[in-house]
């Protein structure tokens, strides 16, 4: 059998549960589920001054949150004010202080040091799915029709690659590469899985 394999079933592969992506939460930016129960609701302490002027951590944060708007995309340029949790996460993250890899300590860095703790909760709350001969996947939509599979790291992070499935328009699987370590493909094992005895693959 080879390392991908181009299958089409008759009928649309049923997506675990598993497979499904976290949304982040509005109220806190951690990936939960149910109620969140560290909401942020009002803007954190210092920054503005009594007259409602920026204080020197205010136009640091501000800064970082104009930068995560404009040039990663990651919050909404034409809003009127920043999510209170953004702000809060980024005064949690400029007290922190640089990393090692910083050249300098600045807003700039403080909305790159965002991005990077961002996409570690992001990696950490992926699903997990298991092949039937026991090995252990982050699951990644790519988009819609498109799942990307990866080694696990020992901190729950993303991997190694280790393969994808695509689907065509109708739902049916037109791609789906091998397990590394059983050589099973992945869509036949999801569908086996789903249902056992109405198998296709």
């Amino acid at each position: 059998m080879s390392r991908t394999e181009r299958v089409r079933s008759g009928a649309p592969l049923s997506v675990p549960h598993e497979w499904v992506s976290p949304a982040g939460c509005e109220l806190c930016g951690r990936f939960h589920a149910g109620v969140c129960l560290n909401p942020v609701t009002a803007s954190p302490a210092g920054l503005l001054t009594v007259s409602d002027a920026l204080t020197p951590l205010g136009e640091v944060v501000d800064a970082a949150a104009e930068h995560l708007a404009v040039r990663h995309s990651y919050l909404d340029p034409e809003a009127d004010e920043w999510p209170d949790w953004v702000l809060a996460e980024l005064i949690v993250l400029w007290r922190a202080g640089p990393c090692e890899d910083c050249p300098v300590w600045n807003w700039k860095e403080l909305a790159h040091h965002f991005m990077g703790w961002w996409q570690c909760e992001y990696e950490r709350a992926l699903p997990v799915w298991a092949c039937r001969c026991g090995a252990v996947f982050k699951v990644c939509a790519a988009w819609d029709r498109a799942w990307d599979l990866y080694r696990p790291t020992a901190d729950g992070l993303l991997g190694d690659a280790a393969g994808a499935v695509r689907l065509d328009s109708k739902g049916r699987v037109k791609r789906s590469d091998a397990c590394p370590d059983c050589n099973r493909s992945f869509g036949g094992t999801v569908a086996e899985q789903a249902d056992p005895q109405g198998c296709l693959f």
